[in-house]
C-alpha cells in the first residue's frame, strides 16, 4: 500500500479532503430531520426515505406556515407575509431548514 505524498500536491490533497468533509457535513446538518419522542426525553431519528417520514415533514411544514399566518394576522400586515417578503425562513416556502 501506498503511503500518501508529504509534498506539496499530499498537502493540497489533506486540505481538498478537509473541505469536502465539511461540505458534506454542513449540507446534512441542514437537512430536516424527524424526531420522534416514544417516552419524553428519549428521542430517535426517523431516517429519511422511512415509511411516514414524508408526510410527517409535510405536516410539520403546514404547522409552521399556520403559525407564521396567524402571527402576521396578528401584526395587521396587509402583504400577509414578513417584512424582509415572505416568511421567516427568508422568504422560500418549502422546507424548514
Amino acid at each position: 500500500m501506498k503511503e500518501p505524498g508529504r509534498g506539496a500536491i499530499g498537502r493540497a490533497t489533506a486540505v481538498a479532503e478537509g473541505v469536502a468533509a465539511a461540505v458534506r457535513r454542513r449540507q446534512r446538518d441542514r437537512e430536516p430531520r424527524v424526531l420522534l419522542y416514544g417516552r419524553p426525553g428519549d428521542p430517535r431519528v426517523l431516517a429519511p426515505g422511512a415509511k411516514g417520514h414524508d408526510a410527517i415533514l409535510d405536516l410539520a411544514e403546514r404547522m409552521i406556515a399556520a403559525l407564521d399566518d396567524a402571527g402576521d394576522a396578528g401584526r395587521g400586515n396587509a402583504r400577509g407575509g414578513s417584512a424582509r417578503g415572505g416568511n421567516a425562513r427568508g422568504g422560500k416556502a418549502g422546507r424548514a431548514r
